[in-house]
């Protein structure tokens, strides 16, 4: 076969290739809106019906969901790291000089957690235990690395610790908060149907004193927290 007749079939092959790339982007948009309006519990039968597809067509274009959350998971990853940069720009240009490294993975975790609190499904849905979650952690913990000095020994090491430290922190703190706003909510119902009633000031079961029990922290608290545990760690 000649180049002549070979240029016609790259041809179809390059625009097909396009056309895959497009619409596997396409379907994670449509995953990404959908996971967060609904939570992480969404089928692969709903990113079809939500895609106006079939669901054999969303299996052309990811093998099953663990694949759907992988590649859902290096799009957050790449959005993440796009931010990082941009805030270290930002950081460089305010200070005039190379950011330390606590104001490096203190500009990490708030980009980590802002991530989480924009859109708690899709966060559920990426760091649900499986090969995906894998994928996103390590790829985070080579991101760290490249913040850590260049003496700290096994940095590979270290950053993996942290990520996983920050993690689960991060993970306990929505649920903190999920359960507060729940328990917020069951309680001025309560209170309403028991002003009426004497209360025991010293009961912290009592709806009306519900501001004696810990409040979650703040977003800015839990990131100031962590790097300030995790700086600790790194030069003890």
């Amino acid at each position: 076969m000649n180049a002549t007749t070979q240029a016609p079939v790259d041809g179809r092959s390059a625009r097909w290739a396009r056309h895959r790339e497009e619409r596997r982007a396409e379907l994670l948009d449509v995953a990404r809106h959908l996971i967060h309006e609904q939570g992480p519990d969404v089928t692969m039968e709903d990113i079809a019906a939500a895609s106006g597809t079939s669901k054999s067509i969303v299996y052309r274009y990811f093998e099953d969901k663990a694949q759907l959350q992988r590649a859902l998971g290096r799009s957050i990853l790449s959005t993440m790291h796009g931010k990082l940069l941009e805030e270290m720009r930002a950081l460089e240009a305010r200070v005039g000089r190379e950011p330390e490294a606590d104001e490096r993975i203190h500009a990490m975790i708030r980009a980590y957690v802002e991530t989480a609190q924009r859109s708690p499904g899709v966060y559920r849905f990426v760091t649900r235990p499986s090969d995906g979650l894998n994928h996103f952690l390590s790829s985070v913990s080579r991101l760290v690395a490249t913040f850590l000095p260049a003496e700290i020994p096994a940095p590979q090491v270290w950053a993996h610790g942290s990520v996983g430290f920050v993690e689960r922190a991060v993970d306990v703190w929505m649920t903190d908060h999920d359960t507060s706003e729940i328990s917020e909510a069951s309680e001025t119902a309560d209170a309403s149907h028991a002003s009426h009633a004497s209360a025991d000031p010293t009961d912290p079961t009592d709806p009306g004193n519900a501001a004696q029990r810990t409040t979650p922290l703040t977003s800015d608290q839990l990131v100031t927290h962590l790097v300030t545990w995790l700086m600790k760690g790194l030069h003890a």
